[in-house]
């Protein structure tokens, strides 16, 4: 999926968690430029509180702030049934092997250390937005297969099965097993 093709469905949020206005405003022009609605909060704090209202499809979380740091916000984040799949790339200047460990335990997709090139972050950005909506469609499409399961056991529940044909309980039996068959890829995928 190509970026015009992310922007044909509608506009992706991207919200950007940074206590350094420079920062902000520098990553909401070059994001903006691309297209993508912008939400910013300034702190920890403002980003969970900020989360009851926004759900955004993408967040750039800087770790080191005040208050409440990047890696906590993540891990708050990370718990809540609500926010849980909002991928998270961290942006930030840490960049010790075991900070950017940390920020792939606590469940970040990506890791971003400042001062980073513009075209690698919209890239980044880009291809974690694809993803997200790959993965909505495969949800999307789990809908479509659990009705014709179900389908497939109302009919089997209204009919006398003495009347059917081996023929057509080997065709029923097919379509069960292969909708099962594809449930089950789906499953690995969205998980």
């Amino acid at each position: 999926m190509d970026k015009t093709e992310i922007n044909k469905q509608k506009k992706p949020i991207v919200f950007i968690v940074d206590d350094v206005p420079k920062n902000l405003q520098v990553l909401g022009n070059t994001l903006r430029n691309r297209e993508y609605n912008i939400a910013v909060a300034t702190s920890g704090e403002q980003a969970l509180s900020m989360m009851e209202k926004i759900l955004p499809d993408l967040i750039l979380l800087d770790v080191i702030m005040p208050g409440i740091d990047g890696f906590q916000v993540c891990k708050k984040l990370k718990t809540s049934e609500k926010t849980k799949d909002i991928p998270i790339i961290f942006l930030t200047a840490k960049t010790q092997t075991e900070d950017i460990v940390r920020g792939f335990e606590l469940g970040a997709v990506d890791y971003v250390t400042k001062p980073f090139n513009k075209e690698e972050l919209l890239a980044r950005v880009h291809t974690q937005l694809a993803l997200r909506n790959a993965q909505k469609e495969i949800v999307g499409i789990n809908q479509p297969l659990t009705a014709i399961n179900d389908n497939c056991e109302l009919f089997l529940g209204s009919i006398d099965k003495k009347s059917l044909t081996g023929e057509q309980e080997s065709y029923l039996a097919k379509v069960k097993e292969g909708v099962e068959k594809i449930q089950t890829i789906l499953k690995k995928f969205t998980d």
